[in-house]
């Protein structure tokens, strides 16, 4: 640290020696820091002498961003020290339009235009409108802040990028310019916080771009995520002979100065006026994981802000699912940027919600506190991290047409229902069921919902669920029963989602589907993603209780043709008793009762056993016995 900042003191020295800075220009701003500081330099540089911006933005370019060599100095094209891909001449060189790189180049607004709505006197300030090659601009910059990036969406000849953020506290669209002119464009940002302190509070809610960076207020202006990162380009890239020189030539033209060339300890000196931070003294406290919802998928941490002389600028937060040990500390100097379980926090914010979580997991959280950014961040690693842990619960079913069946109902007082499940059911699934029909398009209204919720563990298909009212047998919960079905016929729908959007599993008329007309309280359409003799049922003629009286030993796809079949039912108009169904659904289908299905489809490996004096005829290609 003590060698870095020497030889800054010496790049300083000499700059301001080399630089035309008017005898007395910045002596309003001696002893002073923090905002008091950035108000004085405003007082110093604002009501500038204003250019157009055609033609003056232009001729202004061959005086502040020309290179030794004659040729447009572009920062989005040069390459510090090579040659560049293609260089452009002034006034011949202006775009125009471009379909590559090296058409022609034009006037970027380096804090972009958008972000204060194009208004006057930002809008041909040249203090950070800059030549750069306009493909480079539109592809590259257009209305994205600046950041790092690690995974390129697009990458320019000399090396520019754009693509997710990976500087930590931000994962939009970024642009990343090369390393030689980082500082260039930090010291730009810091030039317009200040010129426009009285305004720049207002242009937070402009573009969702500029809200990204721009926090509402006129001090400290930014982001604090992209205040690190002006903060670190500012420290990585000095002040260059370039930036002076053109600083100079701005002055020419606009009669005002960008301070932080002229003097870049200001920087600090506004932005971090205490300097590099010493590690934080403590650690935050009361860390505490909890179940989100759903607990299967979302874990949210909570804890208290660290206290001490040193407060923290920030956490890291870092994640496992095999153990702490696997959790490996942070190094000082190393940012560790967002991505997957890590996660950075800035102080003052004490939760973090985790969100698309793998259900059944064990989840291990370690938290660092941190001082400064970039090269400068520096990680408390000891004595004890604090650490967090959390399983997240298992998962909720989702069902598809035919994964349960009905196998009875009764519509005599008390009215009730059962079905079988015919695959594993997570904890906490719900199914719905109503007796209100389908129109078509909507459900009707007026009759009753009730939603069933799978126990805790979960059941296992060939599971058999009675629901009376809100009692249950089997096993879960009913939140309101269905009391109400009609003895001159009805019907049952299942489904998962809401009525507003039903996703329909299974259906059972007590008098047949219907399939023209408007259908009555008694009535209902089969629903389009259900199939009769499969994962529907329906009736030829109203009775008002019936019971599955099929095989129960069944194969895992031909179960549903056997219960969806009425031959394979038991009818009556009398009060019924279910019987104590035992399903075991396996890869052979056992034929003990004489029956009628519709159509068999068997699995690669399953078969069909047909016990002695029992007829089965198969159609097709086949064997009968």
């Amino acid at each position: 640290m003590l060698h870095k900042a020497l030889t800054l003191f010496v790049v300083l020295l000499s700059i301001t020696l080399s630089a035309q800075i008017p005898t007395g220009y910045y002596d309003p701003a001696i002893g002073k820091t923090g905002a008091e500081l950035q108000t004085t330099l405003y007082s110093i540089i604002n009501n500038h002498t204003v250019v157009s911006y055609t033609p003056g933005v232009w001729n202004a370019f061959y005086t502040t961003d020309d290179k030794p060599n004659g040729y447009v100095w572009d920062m989005y094209s040069d390459l510090p020290g090579g040659d560049p891909p293609y260089n452009y001449t002034f006034g011949s060189g202006q775009c125009g339009t471009s379909s590559q790189e090296g058409d022609c180049y034009s006037r970027e607004h380096a804090f972009c235009q958008s972000y204060f709505a194009g208004a006057s006197p930002m809008y041909s300030d040249l203090h950070h409108v800059f030549p750069v090659d306009q493909y480079v601009n539109n592809a590259g910059h257009s209305n994205h802040p600046f950041g790092t990036v690690t995974v390129p969406a697009y990458t320019s000849l000399n090396g520019s990028k754009r693509g997710p953020c990976t500087f930590p506290g931000y994962t939009g669209t970024v642009f990343e310019p090369i390393d030689e002119y980082k500082g260039d464009f930090a010291r730009a940002y810091f030039y317009m916080a200040t010129r426009y302190q009285d305004l720049i509070a207002s242009w937070e809610a402009n573009t969702p771009e500029g809200d990204a960076i721009l926090n509402g207020t006129s001090y400290p202006a930014y982001e604090s995520w992209f205040l690190n990162l002006l903060l670190t380009w500012n420290a990585d890239d000095p002040v260059s002979t370039k930036e002076v020189d053109r600083n100079d030539a701005v002055y020419t033209i606009q009669n005002n100065r960008n301070p932080y060339i002229d003097h870049p300890e200001y920087v600090e000196g506004v932005w971090a006026p205490g300097g590099i931070k010493a590690e934080p003294t403590n650690h935050l406290t009361d860390l505490v994981s909890i179940a989100g919802d759903p607990g299967s998928s979302q874990i949210i941490l909570n804890w208290t802000d660290a206290t001490g002389a040193v407060l923290p600028d920030g956490y890291l937060i870092k994640g496992s699912t095999v153990s702490f040990a696997d959790i490996a500390d942070p190094v000082d100097g190393v940012a560790v940027a967002d991505g997957g379980l890590n996660k950075n926090r800035i102080y003052g914010t004490e939760t973090y919600t985790y969100n698309n979580l793998t259900a059944s997991t064990t989840y291990y959280f370690k938290a660092y506190s941190y001082t400064n950014s970039g090269v400068e961040i520096d990680y408390k690693t000891d004595p004890v991290i604090p650490t967090a842990t959390l399983a997240t619960t298992v998962g909720t079913s989702v069902l598809q047409p035919g994964e349960i069946a009905f196998i009875g109902y009764g519509t005599d007082d008390p009215d009730k229902f059962a079905f079988v499940l015919l695959t594993d059911v997570a904890e906490n699934t719900q199914i719905t069921f109503t007796d209100n029909g389908w129109m078509g398009s909507v459900l009707r209204t007026g009759e009753q919902t009730g939603t069933w919720t799978a126990p805790t563990g979960g059941l296992i298909k060939g599971t058999v669920i009675v629901i009376q009212g809100t009692t249950v047998t089997g096993g879960g919960t009913m939140s309101s029963g269905l009391t109400g079905l009609s003895i001159s016929g009805d019907q049952i729908l299942a489904f998962q989602g809401t009525t507003d959007s039903p996703a329909f599993v299974a259906g059972i008329s007590t008098t047949g589907w219907i399939d023209t007309g408007v259908p009555t309280s008694n009535e209902s359409y089969l629903p389009a993603e259900l199939t009769l003799f499969s994962s529907a049922l329906g009736f030829t003629s109203e009775m008002d209780n019936r019971i599955y009286n099929g095989p129960l030993t069944l194969g895992n796809s031909t179960i549903n043709a056997f219960i969806s079949h009425p031959a394979n039912w038991l009818s009556d108009n009398t009060i019924q008793t279910f019987p104590s169904w035992t399903f075991v659904i396996g890869t052979q289908t056992i034929i003990n009762v004489n029956a009628s299905v519709e159509s068999i489809t068997l699995a690669t490996g399953e078969t069909i056993t047909v016990q002695e004096n029992i007829q089965l005829t198969v159609t097709g290609t086949g064997v009968s016995k």
